[in-house]
């Protein structure tokens, strides 16, 4: 692997465990084992870093919140959709953690999420919409806008009230990818009063599957997971 991508493997790990403010580039260099140099020979600071992680989860995202061309939405296409969007919130979670720091601190980065953001609610709506014609889902194009703007709430600030419970906690430790996980779960309550009788089958099962061992009660977050 080439030692750009390394540093940027390790950025990322680090970054999601340790928190983005607490990492240097300094320990960024010392845990590849390389000089402060060598790393701003590829990277001139931490903030290129970052966007450039940034940037990875941006094409990500954007390649994956597509349309099927030839044919209608499915019930599949859906959960595909949710694990989708699981997927990249645990694997860049210190984005959606610490956003509001990191935008803070770089232009660059708070000029790009603005046209990201944008364009990925543009695709999101598109996508319920994908729903309401192919049958899954029934709601008006005023509902669609609210409810789109809804889940797009929770997609953004889920990490970061998730770090608000943690930091509390006498011992913190890094985001439980089941608390996560429940973030999917009220997005997809937010859907169900919106979903026909043919979606609504299939929601018992797949709330389950992201509701994981906490239950319905927004305490048990406070909680945490119950003991295996």
């Amino acid at each position: 692997m080439k030692t750009r991508d390394r540093i940027l493997q390790a950025s990322l790990a680090m970054f999601n465990e340790q928190g983005e403010r607490n990492v240097s580039t300094n320990h960024i260099a010392a845990a590849l084992g390389i000089s402060p140099g060598n790393l701003y020979y590829h990277f001139s600071n931490k903030a290129e870093i970052i966007f450039d992680l940034f940037s990875t989860y941006r094409d990500i995202v954007s390649s994956s919140m597509v349309l099927p061309m030839d044919r209608p939405l499915t019930f599949d296409d859906k959960v595909h959709y949710f694990e989708i969007i699981f997927q990249n919130m645990w694997n860049y979670r210190f984005l959606h953690r610490d956003l509001e720091h990191l935008l803070k601190e770089s232009e660059t980065l708070r000029k790009e999420y603005f046209v990201f953001s944008s364009t990925t609610v543009a695709m999101g709506k598109a996508i319920v919409k994908g729903m309401v014609e192919s049958g899954l889902v029934i709601a008006s194009d005023d509902e669609i806008d609210a409810l789109m703007l809804n889940l797009w709430v929770i997609l953004t600030s889920w990490a970061s009230f998730l770090q608000s419970i943690e930091v509390q906690k006498e011992r913190p430790s890094d985001m439980d990818p089941w608390a996560l996980k429940r973030g999917i779960y009220q997005i997809i309550c937010l859907i169900e009063p919106y979903a026909t009788d043919i979606a609504r089958k299939e929601l018992p099962a797949l709330k389950a599957a992201y509701l994981g061992d906490f239950d319905t009660d927004p305490l048990s977050l406070f909680r945490g997971r119950a003991a295996s």
